[in-house]
């Protein structure tokens, strides 16, 4: 199974691009984000795979494991970050933008989740599963599951609502905005640990979102610092050391969640850093990176039904077909939901800006 770890290395040095001296100055735009947001939701798509597959401990097996391992809730960090920029740098931009998070943030994106769940349960019903309409309906809230992946939207719909309430009480005030977004996500992880106890993955990433509305409120003073190559290399070298001296201390403690938080913070601030001097600029991984929603919430669709038919097929293979249905199903699903918005007149076309923001979605979900 490392080979697809292979592949997707050398999809990111497909194209990719370094500028040493003065760094690059689009390193928040929609694409080099779209391109890194790819990459990760490639990587959730193989760490779902191992629920699905038999991973042995041979050389070409083994690797892949450490590496998913190492990663752990690292790779939902960009999602978070970028989100939080995205959001505010919106808010920044665009008057009345606030206004529109309830029903083009919120309502839209719970609409399209409810949706993919909707293909999960007549799936679970076509397999000869036992599910109700009471079960259909807890799982479109995150409160069940019928397969699918929940946590992550509940979430980031949860952390919208935290920035209507912010922002609609400090709307002209965008530093009290945000400080108050970051007093509400922390109420928010406190609220959700409480719900979900030892399932961590429900909010331990949280804090990425406010940390990236902060990097969009000092985002002019580091673009004047770092352009500078030696102070770049001392902050991100720093920034570095610091997360792998936190991130090794949660390697024997798994369970000690405050160090991996922590490391996770630092983790989201070397993203924008190393962009600033490394460029991937791959098509195919912005591609992924425009559907994260549809790769995401359906990748488990094709993996149940291969183990359900196919339970004897080879790790390789059942990746390929995987990966395979995935983007298609992702396309399918991006493509009808647009025609929804437009009907139900929750978007409407509007040319992109040169310059835009990053995204305001943490999975950019569906949001044109």
């Amino acid at each position: 199974m490392i080979v697809y770890f292979v592949i997707l290395a050398a999809i990111c040095l497909w194209g990719i691009r370094f500028r040493w001296k003065e760094g690059f100055e689009n390193y928040m735009s929609p694409q080099t984000t779209g391109a890194i947001k790819g990459i990760f939701v490639v990587i959730v798509l193989f760490s779902h795979l191992r629920q699905y597959i038999h991973l042995s401990h041979a050389w070409y097996d083994q690797p892949y494991q450490e590496i998913l391992h190492f990663l752990g809730q690292l790779m939902v960090v960009a999602f978070f970050f970028y989100s939080g920029y995205g959001v505010f740098v919106s808010i920044r931009k665009k008057p009345g933008y606030v206004k529109t998070l309830p029903v083009r943030r919120v309502l839209r994106v719970w609409l399209h989740f409810a949706l993919a769940v909707c293909l999960y349960f007549v799936m679970q019903l076509a397999l000869g599963k036992r599910y109700t309409v009471k079960d259909l309906l807890l799982s479109t809230i995150g409160v069940k599951g019928l397969g699918n992946s929940a946590w992550f939207v509940i979430v980031i719909l949860l952390l919208y609502v935290v920035t209507y309430l912010a922002f609609t009480v400090f709307r002209k005030h965008l530093i009290a905005g945000a400080a108050a977004a970051t007093v509400l996500s922390a109420a928010l992880f406190f609220a959700v640990r409480a719900w979900k106890g030892p399932e961590y993955w429900w909010y331990d990433t949280i804090p990425c979102y406010p940390l990236g509305m902060w990097y969009a409120v000092a985002e002019p003073q580091i673009n004047k610092l770092l352009p500078s190559p030696v102070k770049w290399c001392a902050f991100t070298g720093v920034t570095l050391a610091g997360f792998l001296l936190l991130h090794a201390q949660i390697a024997p403690h798994p369970q000690t969640r405050r160090w991996f938080m922590a490391a996770a913070l630092l983790f989201a601030l070397l993203l924008p850093l190393l962009s600033m001097r490394v460029q991937i600029n791959n098509a195919a991984l912005r591609w992924c990176g425009k559907r994260v929603f549809g790769i995401y919430i359906l990748q488990r669709i094709p993996m149940i039904l291969l183990a359900k038919f196919f339970p004897g097929l080879p790790n390789a293979a059942f990746a390929a077909i995987t990966i395979v249905a995935t983007c298609l199903l992702a396309e399918g699903f991006e493509r009808a939901m647009d025609a929804l918005d437009r009907l139900l007149h929750l978007s409407r076309p509007k040319p992109r800006a040169k310059g835009a923001s990053a995204g305001a979605t943490a999975v950019e979900i569906s949001s044109k």
